[in-house]
């Protein structure tokens, strides 16, 4: 799964950095697990872990109409664990994966929900890993 390397430069984006106590392995098994029940697609790279979430057909076919097609937004986490001194320093970055538009602007309600399907993202993904904010 090539995100990176693969997409259109996100229109949003966020990026946070993290402390956890849990090591490398329990970090990156935690987030893995708190994604699968969404069904994302979750690949493993080393100490890297990508996640994808959401449908850019469906997000195309029905935009911010409903509540359960919001939850379809197209968006992906890249999360990079190094060790520490006690447990690992995680960096997060969430984005948008909508792919190719014929515009940078933005419909109707798309940038609060895109900045609210990030935020949730990377509150989901500090929480299973137990991560408080770098100090």
């Amino acid at each position: 799964m090539e995100i990176d390397g693969s997409r259109t430069k996100p229109l949003f984006e966020k990026t946070e950095h993290w402390s956890s106590p849990l090591t490398q392995d329990e970090a990156l098994t935690a987030i893995s697990k708190a994604f699968a029940s969404d069904k994302a697609r979750i690949h493993q790279d080393g100490e890297l872990l990508e996640i994808q979430t959401g449908s850019n057909l469906q997000y195309r076919l029905w935009g911010n109409l409903f509540s359960w097609s919001r939850r379809k937004i197209p968006v992906a986490l890249t999360v990079r664990m190094r060790a520490a001194e006690h447990g690992v320093h995680i960096d997060a970055h969430a984005f948008d994966t909508f792919g190719f538009r014929l515009t940078d602007h933005t419909f109707f309600g798309a940038r609060e929900n895109f900045e609210d399907r990030l935020e949730v993202l990377l509150r989901q993904a500090a929480a299973a890993a137990e991560a408080s904010p770098k100090a």
